[in-house]
Order: C-alpha cells, then sequence, then structure tokens
C-alpha cells in the first residue's frame, strides 16, 4: 500500500467505468493525460445536460410543469447538434417542478462511502466527513418526495438506442449516492431519459437494503482502477482490450496500440466498413438468387464438406412456425359464441388467467399485435374507416434500427459527427 499512497488516483466517475474497460486506454488518457479531444461529439452531449438542468430550475423557480417558449430558447442557446436532439423531447418532457430538489448537484463519498466535500446546496443535510473523495457524480436533475421516503434522479442520454439503466454501474453508483447523503431515503429511482425520443424512459429501483450490494459493485469498479495505478507505477505490462471503447483512444490514430494488428476496430475505417457492407449485400442478394434457382431447377440441395469432414447444405427446410389466433373461423365463418360476440380463444384464455391470478397480469401489456400482418390487410379502401380507428389507437413505440439510406445528393455536415459520444466527468 505504500507504493499505492504514491499515486494520485483520481475519484471514480462515470466516466472511470468506461476508461478501465481497457487499462491501455486509462493509462494513455488518465495517468499519462493524454486524452482525445472531445471535439463536436463531446460539446453537442454537454451542451444537452446543460440546457436540460437549466430548463428543469428554470420551472423549478416558476412553478410550471412545462414552458415551451423558454425551452426553444434554451436549446437553440445550446447550438444546431444538441438542439436538433432535444427536439425529440421538447412537447413531451414535463417538470415535477413541486419535487425539484436540485438541478446538476455533485455528490462525494470518501473511501468508507460516508458523505465529503457537501457542496452549499445541501449543506445541513448529512455530516461531511473532510475526508478526500473517492466516488463522484453529478446528478442532471434530483427530485424528493419525503411523504413517500423516496427519490429520483434524472438523467439525459443522447444515445441513439435505448438501453436499461440496470446494465450500467452509474445507477448503482447514483443511487449510493443518494442512499448515504440522506438517512431518510428508502428508495431510489433512477431514470433514464432518452432525448431524441418523445417519452423514451428507462428506469431502474434501488431500496435501502440493498446499499451492501451497491457497495460491493463500486468498491470492485475502484479497486480495477487502482490495480491499473499500481501495474503502471511497478512497470508492468498493461494490457490492451478491443471494444466501442477504441473509437476514444489516442492510441487509434496513431497505430501505437499494443494489439494493433489483432483489433478488429483498427483494421479499416468505417467509410471503408460502409462501402464493404454495400457490396457484401449487393454481391450476397445475387448469390442468394442463383443459388436458390439451382436449388428449386434441380430439385435437391448444394453441399459443401469442410476439412473437418462436416457437411454443410443449402436446401429448403421445413419448418413449422407458431401463431395465435385472434379470432376462430369454422367454414370460413367467424364462430360467435352468442349468436354476437366472436369466440377469442387466446385472448378468452388470457383473460380468465389474468381474473385468477391479478398479481401476475402486468406482463400481458407487453403482448401486442403486430403491425405487419393488419397493415397489410387495413390499408384498403374498402377498410379506411377501420384503419383510422386502429390508427388512433395504436401505441408508437420508438425503434432506432442501424441501416443504410437510400443514395443521397448531400448529408449535413453535422451528420458525420452524430455518434453515440462519450461522455465526459463534466457531463456527469
Amino acid at each position: 500500500m505504500d507504493n499505492l499512497a504514491q499515486i494520485k488516483i483520481p475519484p471514480w466517475h462515470q466516466s472511470t467505468e468506461f476508461l478501465t474497460s481497457c487499462p491501455q486506454l486509462y493509462v494513455e488518457s488518465v495517468i499519462k493525460g493524454h486524452p482525445q479531444p472531445g471535439g463536436l461529439d463531446s460539446a453537442r452531449g454537454k451542451e444537452v445536460h446543460q440546457t436540460g438542468a437549466a430548463y428543469v430550475a428554470y420551472c423549478a423557480l416558476e412553478r410550471v410543469s412545462l414552458d415551451l417558449a423558454k425551452f426553444d430558447e434554451l436549446a437553440a442557446g445550446a447550438g444546431p447538434l444538441a438542439a436538433r436532439i432535444l427536439a425529440g423531447m421538447r412537447d413531451s418532457y414535463e417538470v415535477d417542478f413541486t419535487h425539484v430538489l436540485a438541478t446538476e448537484l455533485t455528490l462525494s463519498l470518501d473511501e468508507h462511502f460516508l458523505p465529503t466535500q457537501v457542496t452549499d446546496a445541501i449543506k445541513g443535510t448529512c455530516v461531511d466527513t473532510g475526508e478526500e473523495p473517492v466516488t463522484v457524480g453529478t446528478l442532471d436533475a434530483l427530485y424528493a418526495f419525503p411523504v413517500e421516503a423516496t427519490m429520483r434522479i434524472d438523467d439525459l442520454k443522447t444515445h441513439p438506442k435505448p438501453f436499461e439503466p440496470g446494465d450500467k454501474l452509474q445507477a448503482k453508483t447514483y443511487a449510493l449516492l443518494a442512499f448515504m447523503h440522506w438517512q431518510w431515503v428508502e428508495k431510489v429511482i433512477f431514470r433514464l431519459i432518452f432525448v431524441r425520443y418523445r417519452k423514451v424512459t428507462r428506469e431502474v429501483t434501488f431500496t435501502r437494503d440493498q446499499i451492501p450490494d451497491l457497495i460491493a459493485a463500486v468498491k470492485a469498479g475502484r479497486e480495477r482502477q487502482i490495480k491499473i495505478h499500481a501495474d503502471y507505477e511497478a512497470g508492468n505490462k498493461i494490457e490492451a482490450i478491443a471494444g466501442s471503447h477504441c473509437w476514444y483512444c489516442p492510441l487509434l490514430s496513431n497505430l501505437k496500440c499494443p494489439i494493433a494488428q489483432y483489433n478488429e476496430n483498427m483494421q479499416l475505417t468505417m467509410t471503408q466498413r460502409l462501402n464493404f457492407n454495400l457490396w457484401y449485400a449487393q454481391f450476397s442478394r445475387k448469390n442468394n438468387q442463383v443459388m436458390r434457382a439451382y436449388v428449386q431447377e434441380r430439385g435437391r440441395g448444394i453441399v459443401l464438406k469442410d476439412y473437418n469432414g462436416k457437411a454443410y447444405v443449402y436446401d429448403h427446410v421445413e419448418v413449422e412456425s407458431e401463431v395465435y389466433p385472434v379470432f376462430k373461423f369454422i367454414d370460413q365463418r367467424m364462430e360467435l359464441r352468442d349468436g354476437v360476440n366472436p369466440t377469442l380463444p387466446i385472448i378468452d384464455l388470457l383473460i380468465d388467467y389474468a381474473a385468477g391470478n391479478p398479481d401476475d397480469s402486468e406482463w400481458m401489456k407487453n403482448v401486442v399485435v403486430s403491425s405487419t400482418p393488419l397493415r397489410r390487410y387495413l390499408k384498403t379502401n374498402k377498410r379506411s374507416f377501420l384503419d383510422q380507428a386502429v390508427e388512433d389507437a395504436v401505441v408508437k413505440v420508438p425503434k432506432s434500427p442501424i441501416r443504410v439510406s437510400k443514395p443521397l445528393d448531400a448529408v449535413p455536415e453535422a451528420e458525420f459527427d452524430d455518434d453515440e459520444e462519450f461522455e465526459d466527468e463534466e457531463e456527469l
């Protein structure tokens, strides 16, 4: 521990989990102090967080749940990239102004996971140990519900694809920060708000009895960080691990990554990969057409044997799919159970189960009718009234598939910088 005491180890932040994914990235960015410049992606992320925090603070002070004019003013001031993303949450983001406690609130814990460096905004709510901070986080927006002994943490995300907060250490870290600063809190809701979309949130709930598990999770991350410092100080070989974090590594651009020749993230540029994707898609389509025609005409499959003696066959394979009918038909006529109402074989079973098991029915909200076959039957002139009625009842589910666009004459310059950003410590 004497050697470790000589190493200035920065506190654990949200970004530390990402950086320690690859020890080489952490050493280069943190210990050597050579992080890759943030660029437009980083600036955009900061502007989105700052705009969101300013809007929540404004609504709390003015005691309004929303003010579209003010939102537009703040979003426009954030810059074109951030403003375009923020437009997704504009009409649906309402602030619970009666319960806002703070915005952009930085909380810190010492090595014993006790509050330290308590900011003036919350002084008097807990005891400040005065020790060096070991775990630090900045909460975009914090809501307090004293009657329910609950706090909610809202965190803005600009990622194109929503994800579950429970998959990230950030949720556990922020929940732990809240529990340790406010002893009256029995439950913490950590909520991610994906600002590109209307009303798209993901949340996870923690209770006070989970504090030991939260501490263990944060401690494990901190120990990984300490080990990297210790290995570097001792002159040990620092491991390099390939992954999505490579895009933020300064060693990617100058090919100094120790595993450059094996790192799939360094073999081709992204433009080259897209070019290959387009070529492969065309080749695969034509190739499959020829093979299908051959199998259809000759009536037998194509057989390939590898060097291990295993065979692969391209041929028709009979499979049986399962569908769950909404209605029951007999001799092309819909069966009516009482002369008026139709028989609903699957729906009736679900309704009977829900009636007998009310505590196990929440999952049924995910049972839906696929839109692809339904819309094919609705989009005809004689069913236009039904089509409109169904459209009025439909629930819009935001999705963000990644696909290649049709040929474009031009692409706005900003599009080239619209990747998922790595959020710096200032954005936490």
